[in-house]
């Protein structure tokens, strides 16, 4: 009886988790399992007391129905003791649905960013264009496109996101999330060669063979160099010349952050050949 128990308890967890609607991506599915594992935990410990209220009241109703019918067969007094605890399954049955209930991802958002705060959101739905406060904290996991890991400070106004998590309120306005996937960037350390059209400031303008027009975001600690791998200045790389960037690519808003590395090819100068004029005979 005691080990029937367990196997109840314990196939209920599992037929519930594997049948609420949760998120399809493997990634997504890794999160969830990682954030309701302690929460699970937490579950049966809080149903640890009805147990055993059920295992001392098993006990004692095999005992009076031993001593009040000696001849009662084992089906006849396993079936009596079943009617007799069907209510506390039923109270374990629920404390249990209750508790994985509020595990649910109900809050699931695809949408653009038109505010970025210090530990939240505000993200625009692409549907019906509601604005969602999205909370981050500590256990929030923040991704790229392509699930590399991120940062708040990769995210910008216009990044289009995916975001999972509970709703705190009633209305289902302001989101508590476990995770935000940014599609607009995602970490490229390979080569984006172009062409400078500007250079105000810090921020280059370049154009692409394959991205079109991209805007380059120079930091104080970018590296910048000839071909010859020689150090040079911001002020150095000039309109038309050719160069190689590397940092965080913003798909949509077609921007490169955190740049590392600029290459300035065409430095130094390659030098020009002059026609030397030929003896007249």
């Amino acid at each position: 009886m005691k080990n029937n128990m367990k196997k109840t308890i314990f196939l209920f967890l599992i037929f519930y988790l594997f049948f609420t609607s949760q998120v399809s991506a493997f990634w997504q599915k890794k999160f969830f399992r990682e954030e309701i594992k302690s929460t699970i935990s937490a579950i049966k410990e809080e149903v640890k007391p009805t147990i055993a209220a059920v295992r001392e009241q098993t006990k004692e109703a095999i005992r009076l129905t031993i001593t009040a019918s000696p001849s009662a067969k084992p089906w006849q007094i396993r079936k009596e003791i079943r009617e007799q605890n069907k209510g506390l399954l039923e109270q374990i049955k629920n404390q249990v649905k209750e508790k994985l209930y509020g595990l649910k991802f109900n809050a699931k958002v695809v949408g653009k960013i038109t505010e970025i705060g210090e530990n939240y959101l505000k993200v625009s739905d692409n549907k019906d264009g509601k604005v969602y406060r999205v909370n981050i904290s500590e256990k929030t996991q923040l991704r790229r496109r392509f699930w590399g890991k991120s940062s708040l400070k990769e995210f910008a106004v216009g990044d289009e996101v995916n975001v999972i998590g509970r709703f705190l309120d009633e209305e289902k306005t302001i989101i508590d999330a476990v995770l935000i996937r940014n599609h607009s960037i995602q970490r490229r350390w390979g080569v984006f060669f172009g062409k400078v059209l500007l250079n105000e400031g810090n921020v280059l303008t370049i154009e692409t063979i394959n991205r079109g027009e991209l805007k380059v975001y120079v930091g104080n600690t970018v590296k910048l160099v000839n071909r010859r791998g020689e150090t040079i200045g911001l002020g150095d790389i000039q309109v038309g010349h050719r160069i190689r960037v590397k940092g965080v690519w913003d798909r949509d808003l077609k921007e490169i952050r955190e740049t590392e590395e600029i290459k300035d090819f065409s430095l130094p100068p390659l030098p020009t050949k002059s026609l030397t004029p030929t003896k007249e005979d």
